[in-house]
């Protein structure tokens, strides 16, 4: 602990753990197994075989989705439901906090990406700002 709070990253671990402690039995395990073998440099590229794995099927898609808090249990039930609508497929979440996207969410499936950000939202609104002031020969302060 002391390590990681001289490193500032001890907050950045309490992520993670939090993000664990949610994780499946069968996950656990089989992290549990690459830290016996010492292969938890592997984690990466297990991982992205893992996701490569579950696209190949075509009954099933994986959708990460990013929010600025977690998710609730109604509103994961909202957000798949709408997905599975929208995709004709069954939808599992893969569930990502990221407190800098401020609200609103980036949805993340098959090589595509969804971004309704405030963050983002924000950043569009400042580009038409400059570009309006610009063209109208105004300076900003």
């Amino acid at each position: 602990m002391e390590s990681a709070k001289a490193d500032g990253r001890v907050f950045d671990d309490l992520k993670n753990l939090e993000v664990l402690a949610q994780a499946s039995p069968e996950l656990l395990a089989a992290l549990s197994c690459m830290v016996t073998r010492g292969q938890l440099d592997m984690l990466p590229q297990v991982a992205e075989a893992f996701r490569a794995m579950a696209d190949e099927d075509e009954d099933v898609v994986g959708v990460t989705v990013t929010t600025a808090i977690p998710l609730d249990d109604e509103l994961r039930a909202k957000i798949r439901a709408r997905l599975e609508q929208d995709l004709d497929r069954e939808v599992f979440l893969i569930e990502q906090v990221d407190p800098t996207i401020i609200g609103g969410l980036v949805l993340e499936a098959r090589g595509q990406r969804r971004d309704v950000s405030v963050k983002t939202q924000l950043r569009a609104a400042r580009k038409t700002l400059v570009e309006t002031t610009m063209k109208a020969g105004g300076d900003l302060a």
